[in-house]
């Protein structure tokens, strides 16, 4: 049997898949829309997901309308809640661009963040949508972007944590409640 799920390695879907698996084959997809957009290809198998989540991909495309949707195709097998991983909202405040590069998931945080810190008018940042924390802190660092949410473990664990034009802004540590179905 197969798990698909988000990757790459590092993401809480693959870690929430861990969790979980027992003889499963894990399964990593580069977005969730890769998943959702071609279920008749893994008729038989499993997908492991977060109820948070959200497609900036593809409309109307999120756990919601998934769920409800796609019910005659995707049977409930469990459900279960586990915490992110701990996550950072950080800032580089010698950026180039005036971009937030996110994971859609996070994105309520990230407004209300700009909110309350006033950043959410002409003079604040882009959002820029990601596939996953990994590959937006990737795009953070290279691109030379403002803000990002990632998990700060993760953070923690490249040279640039010690760049002191990185601010750590909020810690974040949501918890997810994970949801396995069945495709049929």
């Amino acid at each position: 049997m197969k798990l698909h799920t988000l990757g790459p390695v590092g993401t809480d879907s693959q870690l929430a898949a861990q969790y979980y698996a027992t003889h499963e084959k894990l399964v990593l997809h580069q977005s969730f829309e890769e998943i959702l957009t071609h279920l008749d290809d893994y008729t038989g198998e499993q997908i492991i997901m977060p109820v948070a989540f959200k497609s900036n991909q593809v409309p109307n495309l999120n756990w919601a309308d998934i769920n409800y949707l796609e019910w005659a195709r995707l049977d409930i097998i469990s459900t279960f809640s586990l915490p992110l991983m701990p996550m950072s909202l950080i800032e580089n405040v010698s950026y180039q661009r005036n971009v937030a590069i996110i994971h859609a998931a996070t994105e309520g945080l990230l407004q209300q963040y700009l909110r309350i810190n006033q950043l959410d008018n002409a003079w604040g940042p882009s959002i820029i949508y990601s596939t996953s924390k990994p590959v937006a802190m990737s795009d953070f660092i290279n691109d030379q972007n403002r803000f990002t949410i990632v998990s700060e473990k993760q953070f923690f664990k490249l040279p640039e944590s010690e760049n002191p034009k990185y601010h750590i802004r909020q810690q974040l540590a949501p918890q997810m409640i994970w949801v396995v179905y069945q495709i049929k």
